[in-house]
């Protein structure tokens, strides 16, 4: 079906127009003008022809097959166009009308009328509300977009038209071509997925979404296309007043921000965060090669400059190549005493272009190099433009260069030298060190992706612990729902925990101050700890429900009546107290899950304890998860620093954790009725690790 409805050798352009100032024209325009190499029918009410083009009043005027219809009308009149289309068995409809799902109300009801209309029927729909399609190996321009980029193998994917105007108009700009930009919109039938499948034989493509149709299968695309190839992802709604924005333009639901970019992350998709962002990085993209590992050169006239650079370069995660003796030595030998010999290089102010030149290849043939960023100011002595021509040389290393050349007037020339010969150069040395973390990061996503085929893939199967345990707590979910119940109780929630292998502290729910005293003399022993139970408390702390080191009977005494009178107060009149074992110091961590309607289930850890959610130490993988990605979960976080063993202390168990978030996973699984897991805080140390509150969400 995707072949069928990118061979394209036909197109009907219904609403065409003979007056300029109309989208109908335009389309038609555009067609013409882009030498499409088949039949163009203009249908129209009003004119006999257009651009010299006979016209026909409805597309099922035409005598021939049409492959392609482009449907600029009004939005009430779409139905009877596209009922047409059908008839006429087009199929492939862009709706460039605007006027459905974006308006809510009755424009939703219009938009659900379409997918009615092509149900059961070989008719596809792009948009509505879109800009359209263009196909440069074809020469089909089927949008109002008035560029026509010369032919390489990049596309683009857009919710947003008004942005792929941008991109085409910067794509020429920059000497850059395209293979396909599709204008999506509403996305009512066709959306990225599809197309995103169409294009897996592209070196590269850049996506704009403001939401993602079917994120499950996003990912699977995406990890097939990025094992061998980038795409870049511009993905709004970091705010919620960006996601109310986006709901307003495209009718669509944001999503979940933080869980979104660990999706696209997750299979390779290299996320930006700004419109400049993915122009330049793509631009590095489409003319440099990949960095073999993440050591950078620096080469600058600007001591200022290039310290900034280090900043950022350390703040990406990259780091300084060690410059060996010889080059040091090389280095020495070739350029004057005033110049920094060090890593970055500092070839000072009145730096020539054969200083620069002679700076450049000395690191460039550095082993401990991958990359090298080349900083320029313009001073008295700088040759800007011969600079240029020197850095262009440099690429026959193979290495990726990037460069910047701050200033205005002055560089603008030597940036224009730079782009002829596919340098990406920026304004300012932080771009370039930006954009080059985005190439070693997905560099180092390949290697696992190619490491990693030959690895056993994680799967959704049956979990070891399903067979055995899957009644008993099927009976806690039961017991639960029977009271309306919100959550498990914490007792039910810290079994479901036990069978499942994560260690939970011994408790024991009360109904009387005496009762825990029996508890405490037989069983748990001081010190201990007295929490408020209720399924609808999920919060306790916020309440003053725990007390913690509990040291003897009196203490124990006070402190339940202390909680009961914050029971009758908070009105919880179906709380226990909870009498459980104190857990010795260690280190808090935090090990969850939640239900993502898009993606599945989202896994995180961090650092836990009353601080979660203040410290935002959290990674996120959506599952299910091989066993490196739950390593590189453990790294990701700043607490991992401490886990492996921090001022002296032991490391705690790795392999323990990792077995703990693959219970949660494997809990997630095996049990649709839980919408969320939350263990906050499991506490660990060298000796072993124990989840002290466990809140299980029911669905």
């Amino acid at each position: 079906m995707v072949k069928e409805l990118f061979n394209i050798n036909s197109v009907a352009v219904i609403g065409a127009s003979g007056n300029p100032h109309k989208l109908g024209y335009t389309v038609v325009k555009n067609l013409v003008d882009y030498r499409f190499n088949g039949p163009i029918y203009p249908v129209s009410l009003h004119a006999q022809t257009i651009l010299g083009i006979q016209t026909y009043p409805t597309i099922t005027d035409i005598p021939k097959h049409v492959d392609l219809a482009i449907i600029s009308v009004p939005s009430v009149a779409v139905p009877q166009a596209l009922r047409e289309c059908v008839q006429k068995e087009v199929a492939l409809v862009v709706i460039i009308s605007a006027g459905f799902k974006e308006i809510g109300g009755a424009g939703i009801e219009l938009e659900q009328q379409l997918l009615e209309i092509i149900a059961g029927s070989k008719t596809r729909i792009l948009g509505p509300n879109c800009l359209g399609l263009i196909d440069a190996g074809s020469n089909l321009n089927a949008s109002f977009a008035a560029n026509s980029p010369k032919y390489d193998a990049i596309s683009f994917i857009s919710q947003s038209g008004a942005l792929g105007t941008a991109f085409l108009d910067w794509i020429s700009a920059n000497n850059l071509g395209l293979h396909y930009f599709v204008s999506i919109g509403n996305k009512a039938d066709l959306d990225e997925n599809f197309f995103l499948e169409r294009m897996q034989s592209d070196r590269l493509v850049a996506c704009y979404l403001e939401d993602i149709k079917d994120g499950k299968q996003f990912m699977q695309i995406g990890q097939k296309y990025n094992a061998r190839r980038p795409a870049l992802i511009l993905k709004p709604g970091r705010s919620a007043a960006a996601s109310a924005a986006i709901s307003s333009h495209t009718g669509a639901l944001a999503g979940g921000y933080e869980v979104v970019r660990t999706a696209l992350q997750q299979c390779g998709y290299i996320v930006v965060d700004t419109v400049g962002e993915l122009f330049n990085t793509l631009k590095a993209f489409a003319w440099q090669p990949l960095p073999t590992f993440d050591k950078v050169a620096i080469v600058s006239n600007a001591g200022g400059a290039a310290v900034i650079a280090t900043d950022v370069l350390m703040e990406d995660g990259l780091e300084l190549a060690n410059l060996s003796t010889h080059t040091v030595d090389t280095l020495s030998n070739a350029l004057p005493r005033t110049v920094s010999i060090h890593n970055p290089v500092d070839v000072v102010g009145d730096a020539l272009s054969g200083r620069y030149l002679r700076a450049m290849e000395a690191v460039l043939q550095e082993e401990d190099v991958s990359a090298m960023i080349v900083i320029l100011t313009p001073q008295v002595m700088t040759e800007i433009e011969e600079t240029a021509a020197y850095i262009g040389e440099m690429q026959k290393y193979g290495k990726p260069i990037l460069a910047s050349f701050i200033g205005g007037t002055l560089v603008e020339k030597g940036l224009k030298l730079l782009a002829e010969k596919k340098i990406p150069a920026y304004h300012f040395p932080e771009t370039a060190v930006n954009v080059l973390a985005h190439m070693v990061w997905y560099a180092e996503y390949r290697k696992r992706a190619s490491y990693n085929q030959n690895q056993p893939v994680a799967t959704a199967g049956a979990s070891p612990y399903a067979e055995e345990h899957k009644e008993a707590i099927f009976a806690l979910y039961q017991q639960a729902r029977a009271v309306q119940a919100p959550a498990l109780p914490p007792e039910s929630a810290d079994e479901l925990a036990r069978r499942y292998g994560i260690p939970v502290p011994e408790s024991y729910a009360c109904r009387s101050v005496d009762q825990a005293v029996m508890c405490l003399r037989s069983s748990i022993g001081y010190p201990c700890v007295l929490k408020i139970a209720a399924p609808s408390l999920l919060h306790k702390s916020d309440i003053g429900g725990v007390i913690t080191n509990v040291k003897d009977e009196v203490a124990l005494r006070e402190g339940y009546l202390q909680l009961e009178e914050i029971i009758r107060q908070q009105q919880i009149p179906e709380a226990t107290i909870l009498v459980q074992q104190q857990v010795g110091q260690g280190i808090p961590l935090i090990i969850g899950a939640t239900r993502d309607a898009n993606f599945g289930t989202v896994l995180i850890f961090g650092s836990g304890g009353i601080y979660a959610e203040i410290l935002h130490d959290i990674s996120r993988r959506i599952a299910p998860v091989e066993s490196h990605e739950l390593q590189k979960m453990l790294e990701e976080t700043r607490v991992y620093t401490i886990l492996k063993g921090a001022r002296g202390q032991k490391a705690a168990n790795m392999k323990a954790i990792m077995q703990v978030i693959k219970a949660v996973e494997y809990l997630m699984q095996d049990y649709d009725f839980i919408q969320s897991i939350d263990i906050n805080p499991l506490m660990i140390d060298a000796q072993g690790m124990c989840a002290v509150d466990v809140k299980v969400v029911l669905a």
